[in-house]
């Protein structure tokens, strides 16, 4: 009898996480009833960034389409906070951490970004194009940083991935 209390909790918690990724409803062009028809968009700040439907939950590619959106709109407190919900989910998403560390970047904290894009890169290891996009964001992050050690690791990382 516990066992089935603790599977039952266990369906409702990932249900309400489910649920919980898109509150908003959209019409026409924007639907995204289908994840993996041609609805997605045709253009993302990155091509790394472009989403693997495969082994992705809906719910996570929604939320990462929308935090793209926002990234176009210039919102990035509510990309990253989209985009920290699709983590809660899928902990191990990577174009997800890669996305943080590029917003940290445009808020001026190349900390955050350097560690967001390591992150990224411990869950890409068979995505050499979004390994390399978090190395230069890595690279870009050591210029602020005044790190010369790291701007040369992260460009020597960048031509091995090429």
């Amino acid at each position: 009898m516990v066992h089935f209390f603790r599977l039952l909790s266990c369906l409702l918690l990932t249900g309400l996480l489910i649920s919980c990724a898109s509150t908003e409803r959209r019409s026409g062009e924007d639907a995204l009833d289908d994840v993996s028809s041609s609805t997605l968009p045709a253009s993302y700040k990155y091509h790394a960034w472009r989403p693997d439907t495969s082994g992705e939950l809906e719910a996570i590619s929604v939320l990462l389409m929308e935090s793209d959106n926002l990234i176009d709109d210039g919102a990035y407190d509510a990309a990253s906070d989209k985009l920290e919900r699709a983590l809660r989910i899928q902990p191990n998403c990577a174009s997800a951490w890669s996305r943080l560390s590029w917003l940290a970047l445009q808020t001026n904290s190349p900390d955050r970004a350097v560690q967001m894009a390591k992150r990224s890169n411990s869950f890409s290891y068979s995505n050499s194009k979004l390994q390399s996009l978090n190395w230069s964001f890595i690279r870009k992050a050591s210029k602020k940083l005044h790190d010369e050690a790291l701007f040369a690791r992260a460009s020597q990382k960048i031509e091995s991935l090429q």
